[in-house]
């Protein structure tokens, strides 16, 4: 009886015991669903712990591009020249009468540069210089003591003519084509041959021609057609043509 109570004794122990172990086994957390490690070999040989997952953008990528985003402040700049409170007119034509001379004069004005004539059918004279503030200043092209002031309006120029010693008051009231001031240039056996015309409306007219030093009165114009004198063709062109190379460009 004793080894057999012993016997039952221990069958329960070691079924306690077993039991024990069961439950310590069973009763451990498990790993929460969907969660996984990624291993790689270290150098040792041993384990390495988990690489974890970015779960987050680059940020690189979400930081908004400056240059995408703001616009070129160029583009928002005004430009100065365009808002110029210069009031002198862009373009303007003007021709009339010098007062005690017996001549005529005329003025042109394209974007601030201007180019005057003078001539009398004896004597001429070409001038170019700048227009600003409603006001014009030339001087002679072949040199000498001329030069030529003029105050602009909407209706006319006024202003003074100084041609080496002589001195003269001027009117010249703002014209259209085929009114206007023309000019004409040709070479000719290695002489430079250049005419000069100013149109009034109503159709008076006066004219020269330089062939070198020599000044003939100009043979009538007809805008738009050649004039012919001394055997030679030219070909008059408004003051358009001929601006840019009376104000050196």
């Amino acid at each position: 009886m004793k080894a057999l109570g012993l016997g039952v004794l221990t069958g329960v122990l070691v079924a306690t015991v077993a039991a024990s172990l069961v439950f310590a086994l069973t009763d451990q957390p498990g790993a929460p669903a969907g969660a996984r490690a990624v291993y790689v070999d270290s150098p040792s040989g041993q384990a390495a712990a988990p690489r974890k997952t970015r779960t987050t953008e680059d940020p690189a990528q979400e930081t908004p591009d400056p240059a995408r985003e703001s616009p070129d402040p160029a583009q928002e700049t005004p430009d100065p020249s365009r808002e110029s409170t210069d009031p002198t007119p862009d373009r303007a034509d003007f021709a009339g009468r010098v007062a005690g001379g017996g001549g005529l004069v005329a003025l042109s004005i394209r974007d601030g540069k201007a180019v005057g004539y003078f001539c009398d059918g004896r004597r001429e004279v070409w001038m170019s210089g700048d227009a600003r503030d409603n006001r014009a200043t030339l001087t002679g092209q072949q040199g000498g003591d001329t030069v030529m002031t003029a105050a602009l309006g909407d209706d006319g120029a006024t202003g003074d003519l100084v041609l080496g010693e002589d001195a003269f008051r001027f009117t010249a009231p703002a014209v259209k084509r085929p009114s206007g001031l023309y000019r004409a240039t040709e070479q000719v056996r290695g002489a430079s041959v250049v005419g000069g015309w100013i149109v009034l409306p109503g159709g008076r007219q006066v004219g020269a021609v330089r062939f070198g030093d020599v000044e003939r009165p100009a043979p009538p114009l007809v805008p738009g057609r050649d004039v012919r004198i001394a055997g030679v063709t030219l070909e008059p062109e408004p003051v358009d043509d001929f601006i840019e190379e009376l104000t050196h460009g």
